[in-house]
């Protein structure tokens, strides 16, 4: 559904309860995005802010101040384009500090072989969440991805279903705490609260893998400033996720230093001359550069410039395979290995991964946007925004609802089974 706008871009007052406002708080920037369902099973954008952020390194908040302010800046600008105040958020969150495994429930049913109920699915689901978390952790999701029923696999909604024993297999992801109520603190400081929080590796995947990906087995790989998410999908859900602390940030460092020139500088020579190998490059070109110290520019091989680069890249690629391997999935994943993110977008990345990652196909893509109202914006660096409103959307929790009673979000329970069955 698509609200009523003007197309030249002005402000537009949205139906409340229609759209869903989340925040993407990146080490390089801040995104704030409104978006629909287009019943298409795609997004519809509504509104877009993106706000340059100082205050988050690696993907944990590290000045509330600066994080706050750039969170502000991009949820007013979306706030200008729709007309509307936001009040609540869903946020992604990332960083190496996140913890997923998979753990495991299990219910009998009495009597024997009656159909099970949405009270038993919800008692297996928090029989799997019953384990010791350390004192300075805290759970941010519980996915369940697949139910087992009188030890028949597969299943993906066992309500209605007859059985005598319910098992599940839930993926659950933690984080540390102080980093957890970071973010919360600092869209509270904008007199916006948190309403949710999606682990950004997941979103990045609802934001570019299509259904038959995600049900068949596909990794995304979402590169960013200061770090890079994997998500290894497989039947349906998330079976895997990981954060390295290298993002394309570090790409730009090793420029700036080994060359001797400005932050800025590299990051001109990595956009504009850059490529992730340098196999090929004619060591004739060569690029100008503007050392620092120096008010002329002067000339440099492109090929070392594309060594520098080919060094940060390949460690980073080789580190995703074996986060892939540590999986367990390496062999099992059809959909191959799919590219997103700004550090995505630098040339020849699509093959050094290729050459790394033997045996998997690679691709680069960007999410499924519509940008109607006049709205142009570049889909580069969306896929968490975009996946995260697509998790909040697409996926219902009508069937589970809170894990008990009427807790917070972090007892909220929600599937991606409505999505990948086109249900939504």
């Amino acid at each position: 559904m698509r609200a009523n706008g003007t197309q030249n871009g002005s402000s537009k007052n949205l139906p409340r309860g229609d759209w869903t406002a989340v925040l993407d708080i990146g080490s390089s920037k801040v995104v704030c995005l409104v978006a629909m369902d287009d019943g298409e099973g795609g997004i519809d954008l509504q509104g877009l802010g993106v706000a340059e952020c100082k205050g988050v390194k690696r993907g944990v908040v590290t000045d509330l101040e600066e994080t706050s302010r750039a969170i502000d800046a991009a949820v007013r600008r979306v706030e200008q384009q729709i007309g509307e105040k936001i009040e609540s958020l869903i946020t992604g969150v990332t960083g190496t500090h996140l913890e997923g495994h998979n753990a495991m429930g299990f219910v009998p049913i009495y009597p024997r072989s009656r159909q099970i109920t949405r009270e038993d699915v919800l008692q297996v689901i928090n029989h799997s969440r019953q384990f010791m978390i350390p004192p300075d952790r805290e759970m941010i999701q519980a996915l369940p991805r697949e139910f087992k029923i009188d030890g028949q696999r597969g299943v993906q909604r066992p309500i209605g279903m007859n059985g005598s024993k319910l098992e599940v297999t839930t993926y659950i992801v933690t984080g540390q705490t102080t980093h957890i109520q970071n973010i919360e603190k600092a869209t509270q400081m904008t007199g916006r609260r948190v309403d949710q929080m999606v682990v950004t590796s997941l979103a990045s995947g609802l934001g570019v893998l299509t259904p038959d990906e995600i049900e068949l087995g596909a990794v995304v790989v979402d590169i960013g400033e200061g770090v890079t998410d994997i998500g290894v999908f497989q039947g349906g859900s998330i079976a895997y996720s990981a954060t390295i602390p290298i993002g394309s940030g570090l790409v730009t460092s090793d420029i700036s230093k080994l060359l001797r020139c400005s932050p800025d500088e590299a990051e001109r020579l990595k956009v504009m001359h850059a490529h992730a190998t340098s196999a090929g490059v004619d060591e004739r070109d060569s690029v100008q550069v503007i050392q620092l110290g120096h008010d002329e520019p002067r000339a440099l091989q492109r090929k070392v410039l594309c060594e520098i680069t080919e060094s940060r890249m390949r460690e980073l690629a080789v580190m995703v395979r074996q986060q892939i391997e540590k999986s367990g999935l390496y062999a099992m994943l059809p959909g191959g290995v799919v590219l997103t993110g700004g550090g995505a977008l630098l040339s020849g990345s699509e093959k050094l991964f290729t050459e790394v990652l033997k045996h998997l196909r690679v691709r680069h893509a960007e999410p499924r946007l519509y940008a109607g109202h006049g709205m142009d914006t570049d889909r580069s660096g969306l896929a968490t925004a975009a996946g995260i409103a697509r998790f909040a959307i697409q996926c219902f929790d009508d069937e589970l609802g809170p894990a008990s009673g009427s807790g917070g979000w972090k007892e909220r329970i929600r599937t991606i089974f409505s999505l990948i069955s086109g249900k939504a």
